[in-house]
């Protein structure tokens, strides 16, 4: 039963933590100044390196022109 408790809350988690990454993606939208913004406030590392991948990905599935 425990192991079967456990395994519900991870499962959670990790859809939580998915969701909170999607809304942080678009809360920059295309701007990689927005994102370069927005990361130095949450997380503060690598962020140049993290904006440029993420809107050339972004760039590349269209989302972004």
């Amino acid at each position: 039963m425990l192991r079967i408790f456990t395994a519900l809350v991870l499962t959670v988690c990790i859809g939580a933590t998915n969701i909170s990454s999607a809304s942080a993606a678009d809360a920059w939208g295309c701007s990689y100044d927005k994102c370069v913004a927005y990361c130095t406030k949450v997380a503060g590392k690598y962020c140049s390196q993290y904006c440029s991948k993420r809107l050339t990905e972004k760039q590349l599935q269209k989302v972004c022109k």
